[in-house]
């Protein structure tokens, strides 16, 4: 048993370190093409501008216009079909589907689906929109940020770019989880939403846990709460499903209620959207908001 365990470790290991290589193999490769169509060899500052193209997209290089040979600069922001956007997409895409998928084969298969002919304009959509802006929309979860974009399709580059929209779903959905995604029903097919709500398909949720695990897991130990008969799970599902306040209350009487509160404690006012439904978890609530000078305001 015990040589079994250490094969998977190694395995395990193996495939992570394969991941890196051919991370690594990616962002070099893409590189040296993309120096090669800026002509950027032996250029002193080749290397603030490719960083600055892989992390922020090709809108970044305004900046560097009188770094360049004009009719180069032109052709490189001549449309989504130049061949500078043909590097940096294809730059982000290995980077979804390497350094995001490897430890999360449903994302790839995800991708996978939406790149073929069916929704292949959509797939085409969100590349484009990540290799002109880089991480602009990806927040502080890639993985999330592009299963929402590719799935509310109808929120176009133009509302990207001159609304809210977006920042308005993500700041809900990654409060209250994926059932409030609801209220943005007239920008998604209504069959898909009726999936994702009943997690018939369960990309979405699958998205939010991934979100929502790292400070979740970090919030339950710092509250000194055990991982007892799986609950750290029970609680990851349940948050993504209907965000931190309902979330954590349906685990409530698994815990301790000092421990509970603590908890409540820990997370940040402005997570705090949902009203919580039982008496302890109220009460707490009322008494953090009366603390912090809101409850009057709202009374």
């Amino acid at each position: 048993m015990a040589e079994s365990s250490n094969l998977l470790i190694n395995d395990s290991s193996s495939i992570r370190n394969f991941n890196h290589v051919v991370y690594e193999d990616v962002l070099k490769l893409a590189k040296n093409e993309i120096i090669r169509v800026l002509k950027l060899e032996d250029d002193e500052e080749q290397d603030e501008i490719i960083n600055d193209l892989l992390k922020n997209g090709r809108q970044s290089l305004s900046k560097y216009k009188k770094d360049l040979i004009p009719e180069i600069y032109d052709a490189a922001i001549d449309g989504n079909d130049c061949e500078l956007m043909k590097y940096l997409k294809n730059y982000f895409e290995q980077q979804w589907k390497v350094e995001y998928g490897s430890s999360n084969e449903w994302f790839t298969s995800f991708l996978n689906e939406y790149s073929n002919d069916v929704n292949y304009d959509s797939y085409q959509c969100v590349l484009n929109r990540t290799a002109e802006y880089g991480n602009k929309y990806l927040n502080d979860c890639p993985i999330l940020s592009i299963v929402l974009q590719l799935l509310f399709k109808d929120i176009n580059n133009e509302r990207f770019n001159k609304t809210n929209v977006f920042n308005d779903i993500w700041f809900t959905i990654t409060n209250n989880g994926l059932k409030s995604i609801e209220k943005y029903s007239e920008y998604i097919n209504e069959h898909v939403m009726f999936e994702l709500i009943h997690k018939k398909q369960l990309v979405l949720f699958q998205a939010l846990r991934e979100y929502y695990h790292p400070e979740l897991f970090k919030l339950l130990e710092e509250s000194k709460i055990r991982n007892q008969d799986n609950l750290y799970e029970l609680a990851l599902n349940n948050v993504a499903e209907y965000g931190w306040l309902k979330g954590l209350q349906a685990v409530e009487r698994k815990i301790k209620p000092k421990s509970f509160t603590k908890l409540l404690e820990k997370i940040p006012s402005s997570k705090k959207q949902q009203p919580l439904i039982s008496n302890q978890a109220t009460s707490i609530f009322r008494e953090m908001l009366a603390n912090q000078g809101i409850l009057d305001l709202m009374e």
